[in-house]
């Protein structure tokens, strides 16, 4: 008997770190996409760009009991959006304790359907030169505001850390993400933003001219994708992206942590928020916990150096919470 337990011994306590590692799996998925401990307040208001003439609305959503430094999520909506758009994503950051800020771009905003619903001329307008750019300098404009707005009397004062900023967008916000991170447009042109130290983009873009190995070659910071088998993007005639083109970003880039987690079935307007206003599908909830699952272990890793965050999101925690209704890939550093 004796040389029995013996044997089954090595066996038995496999399946022990087995077992222990899947619920602990578990626990960890439902602490990253389950509503933190914080209350979530919001505060809004209007930044003056008095060199380019531009007002640049921003909401704030922050925890309410903040009594220390916090680290800092920038969030670019996409075309004809605003800053009231995606609050599953600021409200969940918010109650783990991250101060969420999310621009409006004028230009490129809710003021294009003018209550008409987007016309030819006004999609072409908004994805113009001119309003892509104004788009791209709001960033580093809320940037410079957000050293005032910890500096001023108010629930703010004190208690945002510029030492760790994340920038995040969805769609057009994603692309102006990209931006910030150093993606190289034609001619040699960029504008990358090294304040942030880490960036998320929902429904990335690849390079319009294909050359995305030489569009993303200088991004060297930690990068979370996130997008869908059915997300494709159309503004009236105009054909924006395909949802097959969404991966070609995390293909490209060479040398720096990154992850891609695309929803089985996800299309495009489930992560701006489309519940918020009344139009939600039947699997919006379920995606909306695995973004909020690994938006949460995205920055909990590199805004917060948690090295167990970062284990989760890449080494088969996310893919093991997700399931069948996404399929998670990562690469780089750290695996």
């Amino acid at each position: 008997m004796s040389k029995l337990f013996a044997a089954l011994t090595p066996v038995l306590l496999a399946f022990t770190v087995l077992v222990m590692t899947a619920v602990s799996g578990r626990a960890a998925a439902a602490d990253y996409a389950a509503r933190g401990p914080h209350p979530v307040a919001i505060l809004d208001g209007e930044w003056l760009d008095a060199g380019r003439q531009r007002t640049v609305p921003y909401r704030v959503r922050y925890p309410a009991d903040l009594k220390a430094p916090a680290p800092v999520v920038i969030f670019s909506h996409g075309l004809g959006g605003s800053r009231t758009g995606a609050a599953y994503y600021g409200d969940h950051l918010a109650s783990h304790g991250y101060i969420v800020v999310f621009v409006q771009h004028p230009g490129s905003d809710v003021g294009i359907f003018a209550g008409k619903g987007l016309s030819r001329a006004a999609a072409n307008q908004s994805l113009s030169p001119r309003a892509t750019l104004d788009r791209f300098f709001d960033i580093p404009f809320a940037l410079d505001q957000l050293a005032a707005l910890d500096a001023a009397p108010g629930p703010l004062k004190g208690r945002l850390d510029l030492t760790r900023i994340g920038m995040s967008g969805h769609s057009f916000g994603a692309v102006t993400t990209q931006v910030m991170a150093g993606q190289v447009f034609p001619a040699g042109r960029s504008l990358p933003e090294p304040r942030f130290k880490a960036f998320l983009a929902m429904s990335p873009s690849p390079d319009r001219d294909g050359n995305n190995a030489n569009a993303f070659a200088r991004i060297d910071k930690p990068f979370l994708f996130l997008t869908g088998t059915k997300d494709d993007a159309q503004v009236g005639p105009r054909a924006l992206e395909s949802a097959e083109g969404r991966t070609k970003p995390f293909d490209a880039i060479e040398g720096s942590p990154e992850t891609l987690v695309v929803l089985t079935g996800g299309d495009h307007m489930v992560f701006s928020g489309r519940q918020e206003l009344g139009l939600s599908r039947p699997k919006d909830d379920r995606f909306h916990d695995i973004v909020k699952a690994a938006s949460l272990a995205f920055w909990d890793a590199y805004l917060r150096d948690d090295a167990a965050a970062q284990r989760w999101l890449r080494e088969g925690g996310l893919a093991a919470y997700a399931g069948a209704d996404a399929t998670v890939q990562s690469k780089g550093p750290g695996l």
